[in-house]
């Protein structure tokens, strides 16, 4: 008989091919994995790269214009500016490894274990054949084994009742029938047994042959396809990095090119030509004529007499004469506090100083004032918790007390936070004639420009001056810090609008007001504040005509102080022709049947309705 452990010797083979299938797809899937990881890392060095570059960006931004000149600091913003796209390009590269690798190493993964899987279900299915054909054929086996054993004990007992002399013909006769009769069950068996063993040779040669080299082409096939793609993956991570190193590269030239460009000698000297700008000029020493020593008799006795004799001054200290090289005054006198002012206004107003130098004083000394404007906030807070203590607690204190320092406070914070005020647009507009070439002169007027201007009023009768012209003039007047801002911004904030003429439109000696400067040139920046916050000025019509009419009432009277102006009495109703386009002026018209007129008033002295 044919042992059935032949068949089961093919197993082996077959289930160490799939394990190492098996084990390929896993470690596709494993440099899926690594691909992800990787992605994260390079995705996570971006971010620190950028959160770096982002923050000393952050710390180079100075405030003193000289740091912005210099080429070191253009030269490391630059660096900076380049090691941010260094952290995009790694972010790039995340981006890519994650969308043409991961992804692709899991779709691939899906379709090779589907892949391997039918081929182990077809393997399966070729296998239960077989083993059931192999079955069948060693059932029949037993069956002729059975039949040739009966029909071999048949023949014995015939041959044993054949030599018995005893025994009846007719019992010997029957144990012949019976042996032929198992003889031939035994021959049927044998046949059967026979045709099933052919059979089953030649389903096992199928087998061999035919089924079982199909099912390993496949599976040698999900191998090789998997083998391929490990080779696909290594080589699309290779060329992302290849890419990242070549434009990181790129990058890293721009920056030894911007690193080279850092001029040591020049910034020096840029340095000491802005230093040496805010150094004054010294008032000579003059030389203390004490007189004749021969005459020490003659100043004793007028000084024992008490006569008014010559008072010996004496020797300037070294510290002095140190402060007095620098330009410095001593700022504890109070009697050279105007003088110090006056200075400082100077460096600021002075047209022989450098821009950055004039804009930094100016700077200095609205920072100076924010920081008195701070004082008093946290004063008056103080002052206030104070007062709502004692109203808690009586016995304490008076709550009274506390209203006079109150006042006081609250007096001084709306005089700072005017004086800032001024001070800050008046900063703008310094920056803005600096940025664009020269100073733009501004109008003394003293009424808003407009379109329809009326009928016999001249935009030209105002005269123009220059901002050092106006701001010299008033440090000569001035006699304090606190007066000298005022007198400074006295021309330039009491007007509706500020005029300002473009030195490109020189065909026209017509000021342009602030409002309507974006008709000059396209873009223009309107610096709003201090802070160097900027918006784009969006061209407007000339004038903003009112579409529904709003009645206002006038809650002070106001004299006609030109032509554009009009006058109006406490409780008169008016008719508003144009609103104030933030120069705090409003054009309106008043209801009078017999004395119709038209013309500009403070907005503040206006009641709008709710």
């Amino acid at each position: 008989m044919i042992p059935v452990s032949r068949f089961f010797t093919v197993q082996d083979p077959s289930n160490a091919l799939l394990s190492y299938t098996q084990k390929g797809i896993d470690f596709f899937e494993k440099l899926g994995q690594f691909s992800k990881e990787k992605a994260a890392i390079e995705e996570e060095y971006s971010t620190k790269l950028r959160s770096l570059a982002k923050k000393y960006a952050k710390k180079s931004e100075e405030d003193d214009e000289i740091l912005k000149s210099v080429s070191y600091t253009s030269s490391f913003n630059s660096f900076l500016q380049q090691l941010d796209q260094i952290a995009t390009r790694h972010q790039t590269s995340a981006e890519h490894i994650r969308g043409g690798v991961v992804s692709y190493v899991a779709s691939k993964t899906c379709q090779m274990r589907s892949s391997r899987k039918n081929a182990i279900n077809d393997l399966k299915t070729i296998n239960d054949k077989l083993e059931d054909q192999i079955n069948e054929m060693c059932k029949s086996g037993k069956c002729y084994l059975k039949s040739f054993k009966d029909a071999e004990n048949s023949y014995q007992k015939f041959y044993k009742a054949d030599k018995n002399l005893e025994i009846s013909r007719l019992e010997l006769e029957k144990a012949r029938a019976l042996a032929n009769a198992r003889n031939e069950a035994c021959e049927l068996a044998k046949q059967d047994y026979s045709a099933l063993v052919r059979k089953t040779n030649a389903e096992q040669k199928r087998y061999h042959v035919e089924l079982l080299p199909v099912i390993f082409a496949r599976l040698k096939a999900v191998d090789k396809e998997c083998i391929a793609d490990m080779r696909q993956v290594l080589q699309k991570i290779v060329s992302f990095d290849d890419s990242l190193a070549d434009s990181t590269e790129e990058c890293r030239k721009i920056m030894q090119r911007e690193v080279g460009k850092i001029d040591a000698e020049g910034d020096a000297q840029l340095v000491l030509k802005s230093v040496e700008a805010t150094i004054e000029q010294p008032a000579p020493f003059e030389i203390e004529d004490l007189g004749d020593p021969k005459n020490c008799d003659s100043r004793t006795n007028d000084s024992a007499d008490g006569s008014g004799g010559k008072l010996l001054k004496s020797s300037p200290s070294k510290n002095r004469i140190i402060r007095n090289f620098l330009g410095i005054l001593k700022e504890k006198e109070a009697d050279e506090k105007p003088e110090a002012s006056n200075n400082d206004q100077l460096m600021y107003t002075d047209k022989s100083k450098p821009a950055h130098v004039r804009l930094s004083c100016l700077r200095s000394k609205i920072r100076d004032m924010e920081k008195q404007l701070e004082q008093a906030i946290q004063g008056r807070e103080g002052i206030t918790r104070l007062q709502q203590a004692y109203y808690t607690n009586p016995q304490h204190g008076n709550p009274s007390a506390c209203t006079e320092p109150l006042i006081s406070y609250a007096k001084k914070i709306e005089k700072l936070k005017m004086d800032i005020h001024n001070l800050k647009e008046f900063y703008a507009m310094l920056e803005m004639s600096v940025e664009e070439g020269q100073e733009r002169s501004f109008g003394g007027r003293d009424t808003p420009d407009t379109t329809r201007s009326m009928s016999g009023s001249s935009t030209n009768q105002s005269s123009s001056k220059t901002i050092e012209d106006v701001l010299s003039g008033e440090a000569g007047n001035s006699s304090s810090a606190d007066d000298s801002s005022k007198n400074i911004l006295r021309q330039l904030f009491t007007t509706p609008k500020r005029l300002i003429s473009s030195p490109k439109t020189s065909k026209s000696s017509t000021p342009t007001p602030l409002r309507r400067r974006a008709e000059i040139s396209s873009p223009k920046i309107l610096r709003s504040s201090f802070s160097g916050a900027i918006r784009k000025s969006l061209s407007t019509p000339d004038s903003v005509k009112v579409e529904t009419a709003v009645t206002v009432t006038a809650l002070f009277e106001f004299a006609k102080s030109s032509a554009e102006t009009m006058s109006i009495e406490q409780g008169e109703i008016l008719l508003v022709l144009e609103h104030d386009h933030g120069d705090g002026w409003t054009r309106t018209k008043n209801c009078r049947k017999h004395n119709e007129e038209s013309g500009f008033v403070p907005t503040s002295y206006l009641q709008f309705p709710q």
